[in-house]
């Protein structure tokens, strides 16, 4: 049965009390009536631990997983309060501890309170180089590539650090998740995780521990993500959401596996969970998600122990993510209010039906609940109100991000009278509403040239300024070549723009290419323009402002400012931008610039259309220079072909 026919399906993610409540067989009042957690699920107690610890490794220490803890690491006692040391994480050890995620232990009172420390690393590590913000494979590493971890392997991270205290229950989930920002490897390869966990309270009741857990990054004075870890001896059955029929339902563009093809997601093959077709409606969707294995997850643990599966729960926010993406807009997740289990996570190949009721949508946040089943008829997991943060980008922003080396983030400057030869472009700060500027660089810049655009940070708009310069010049310049050669465009960080004693922009080596352009580039305020060409080009922008009488007489002549005074008042303004752009424009084509001194290139003639005719005096060369008004700046432009 296809998904259109399996939302009708009687029984079937139906309204009211929940999805198969009939079939269900998690739903029960008492507690005898739910079942015990399944050993897949559950924590192993000390003495288990100790004795596979002495199975595996007998000639070292024998360690206790649960807290991960070295039996026989010195310890000092203050009060009920232990102070231990020992690493988990390190070569030795690694594998007697079956969870990944338990490292060394700071502090530990039994049954009261853990601190843990794990150290990230990206050859360890391997799932975080496919949760990766950007897309440069074969041209950045990894750790360039800003590796994040996923909210989800954060969850396991706590629900680890958290079974180190209720040794022998299981996980019944998670209550009050707050992602308050990422946790990133940017430019490292390492990265030390603190993660502190309390015990807040047991409720005989319900038969539940609620442990109250956080996750620091180094160099961070907060934790990045928060929540509350449930652990117990039965399941919870606390979430009954309703799913209403959905509204305007059709079947997406794109299936599960389309969507990582095209790179509609920035998923790695490590978190491509979703599967088949999506049906999306006005208030939710349904689809499939696909269980992958976690053998390739770590380097040196091909069967760790997982309280729960990262990559499965990241596909919630990846398909609310295909929600957001159907109604022009992008999502990341920032936390979830209730999450419960009801059995074993499924095995490795079942595809487990969803379906997402989005039940706030229509501000900044999108929220939803969330039912996954196991692929057997039951229910495994439910979600109440996941939230995600809810943005607009622009679609060239979506292509370029997807493919670097296939689009391009710039425009078609419209320069009329260039060469058509040449590639003029443009590029404006309101083309990358709600795009973080270091993400931009770290997209287009080389990793020769990363550190010029930290090393602007003191001046955050002459960043922006100097980034949005190169990031269009690096489109121009891949055009150029494209066209030029018919080949494949470059990416963006494949090259390096750099500047000459004179602070004129040149192409570094391009191994495998043979002629390459020159380049020149300007900015101002918010937009940059960019041009590239086989011979001596130059370009310049600038904002038209009223500029006062000793601005203009500093870059002036007295037969210009005569010419200047011939205008309109409510014109020369533009005009006198025009002087300014082009003689900047004619130090560029000869390659100095103006020099420090303006009064050298003069202003001999000028057009009612914008041409401005320029005499250098030391040389006696003249030049024709373009100049256009657009949208509140001026752009002048000027091209001189290479000698045949």
């Amino acid at each position: 049965m296809d998904l259109m026919g399996w939302i009708g399906s009687a029984g079937l993610f139906q309204e009211g009390d929940g999805a198969m409540a009939s079939q269900n067989s998690v739903y029960g009042a008492a507690a005898s009536e739910r079942p015990f957690i399944a050993r897949v699920h559950e924590v192993q107690s000390n003495e288990e631990l100790e004795r596979a610890s002495l199975e595996q490794v007998p000639d070292e220490p024998v360690v206790s997983s649960v807290h991960g803890i070295a039996k026989d690491t010195p310890a000092v006692s203050i009060g009920r309060e232990e102070t231990v040391s020992g690493d988990l994480a390190s070569d030795d050890t690694a594998e007697a501890s079956p969870l990944p995620f338990v490292g060394r232990a700071l502090h530990y009172v039994p049954g009261q309170s853990i601190i843990v420390e794990r150290r990230l690393n990206l050859a360890e590590d391997l799932y975080l180089a496919d949760h990766a913000f950007i897309h440069a494979p074969g041209v950045k590493p990894d750790s360039a590539c800003l590796p994040v971890q996923p909210m989800t392997v954060s969850l396991e991270v706590m629900a680890e650090a958290a079974a180190c205290l209720v040794p022998g229950n299981g996980l019944l989930g998670f209550e009050d998740v707050k992602a308050a920002r990422w946790i990133e490897l940017a430019d490292t390869d390492n990265l030390t995780l603190e993660v502190k966990a309390d015990v807040k309270r047991y409720d005989a009741e319900r038969g539940a521990w609620f442990i109250a857990v956080s996750v620091r990054a180094e160099g961070q004075n907060w934790p990045a993500i928060t929540a509350t870890v449930l652990f117990g001896e039965r399941y919870l059955v606390e979430l009954s959401p309703t799913f209403s029929e959905l509204t305007n339902a059709y079947r997406y563009t794109h299936t599960g596996e389309e969507i990582y093809a095209d790179r509609h997601m920035f998923h790695g093959p490590r978190f491509h969970c979703l599967a088949g077709d999506i049906i999306i409606g006005d208030n939710g969707l349904v689809g499939e998600f696909l269980r992958r294995s976690p053998e390739d997850l770590f380097r040196s643990r091909r069967d760790p122990q997982l309280l729960t599966d990262p990559a499965l729960l990241d596909a919630v926010g990846q398909i609310m993510g295909v929600w957001a993406m159907a109604n022009d807009r992008y999502a990341f997740p920032i936390g979830l209010k209730k999450l419960e289990f009801y059995c074993p996570t499924p095995p490795v190949g079942a595809r487990l039906p969803v379906r997402v009721e989005i039940t706030e949508g229509s501000g900044k946040r999108i929220l939803a609940n969330v039912e996954v089943q196991d692929g057997s008829g039951n229910v495994w997991m439910r979600i109440e109100e996941w939230g995600s943060w809810k943005f607009a980008w622009d679609r060239r922003l979506v292509d370029f991000r997807r493919f670097p080396d296939r689009y391009l983030l710039a425009r078609d400057a419209g320069l009329p009278g260039l060469d058509a030869e040449a590639v003029g472009l443009t590029l404006s700060a309101d083309d990358l509403q709600g795009f973080d500027f270091g993400m931009l660089a770290r997209h287009c810049l080389s990793m020769e040239e990363m550190p010029h655009f930290h090393g602007h940070a003191a001046i955050p708009k002459r960043q922006q300024e100097w980034v949005l310069g190169r990031a269009v010049a690096k489109d121009a310049v891949r055009h150029w070549l494209a066209q030029r050669t018919g080949s494949a465009m470059l990416h963006p960080a494949a090259f390096t723009i750099a500047s000459d004693v004179n602070g004129r922009p040149f192409l570094e080596a391009l191994p495998g290419v043979g002629k390459k352009p020159a380049v020149s580039i300007a900015h101002s305020q918010s937009r940059a323009i960019a041009v590239a060409y086989d011979g001596d080009v130059g370009v310049d922008i600038e904002v038209i402002a009223e500029r006062d009488e000793s601005f203009v007489a500093a870059f002036t002549t007295a037969s210009e400012r005569e010419m200047l005074n011939s205008f309109p008042s409510e014109e020369r303004p533009a005009w006198v931008t025009r002087f300014w752009c082009a003689k900047e424009v004619a130090g560029k084509l000869r390659g100095t610039g103006v020099n420090g001194a303006p009064q050298t290139f003069e202003v001999v003639g000028v057009t009612l259309d914008g041409q401005i005719q320029i005499r250098h005096h030391s040389s006696s060369e003249a030049v024709a220079v373009r100049t256009a008004e657009n949208q509140g700046f001026i752009v002048a432009y000027a091209n001189r072909p290479r000698p045949v």
